[in-house]
């Protein structure tokens, strides 16, 4: 399932998690930055000239219920980045969603640890930036490896919320997702020796929502 589709399924879940809430929801957007640290992929690409797994933006989606103080609701991101040197370019993207259940603790001011699992992937392409005509272009060795890895993850966050009216707010989130696995390798077509990394980073995101039922 590509990453995209994943992640409207997960809208769409959420929706139906926050619309049978007997006290009210949520539906949110969310800009955010990814960090990796692949460390064995980062070394391979050094080695060969590539800039490590860039830092990548991303824009998510997310919706919950809400009992009393307890939350129970689902968020998908989308993500993108890409660095280059006078030779090479790293691009990175992927997905990840979650299901989750936190606790609200405050009332104008909330502070919200949640805990949830999902799952997410990511492709690395390490493309050499030489120059060549199209009949060239077409007819040499790739000029791009696409490396990808994914995996079901544990999924932690800490938020910061502040109501900003009746019916919007507005949090600082931080999240960190570990994969359950331990290591994984990278895949690619025809790849017959790789390295291993586990599927782990951090995301700092920003939460603007809108506030259900509010009374």
């Amino acid at each position: 399932m590509k990453m995209q589709y994943y992640f409207l399924f997960l809208l769409g879940i959420s929706s139906t998690v926050l619309a049978q809430s007997p006290t009210g929801g949520s539906v949110y957007f969310s800009p955010s930055l990814q960090l990796f640290s692949f460390q064995k992929l980062n070394q391979s690409f050094s080695q060969a000239g590539f800039e490590a797994v860039p830092v990548s933006s991303g824009f998510g989606v997310g919706g919950f219920g809400q009992l009393n103080r307890w939350r129970l609701g689902g968020e998908g991101t989308y993500f993108s980045g890409s660095k280059s040197n006078a030779v090479t370019s790293t691009e990175a993207e992927g997905g990840w969603g979650y299901f989750y259940g936190g606790y609200v603790v405050g009332s104008r001011w909330r502070l919200i640890p949640a805990l949830g699992v999902g799952w997410g992937g990511i492709s690395v392409n390490a493309i050499q930036l030489a120059t060549a005509s199209f009949p060239e272009f077409l007819t040499t060795a790739p000029n791009t490896s696409r490396v990808s890895l994914g995996d079901v993850f544990l999924h932690t966050s800490l938020a910061l919320e502040r109501t900003l009216g009746k019916h919007y707010y507005l949090s600082a989130k931080a999240t960190y997702n570990l994969g359950l696995s331990g290591s994984q390798a990278w895949s690619a077509n025809g790849l017959v020796n790789s390295v291993s990394d586990p599927f782990r980073g951090f995301q700092a995101s920003l939460v603007f929502g809108f506030i259900l039922n509010a009374n």
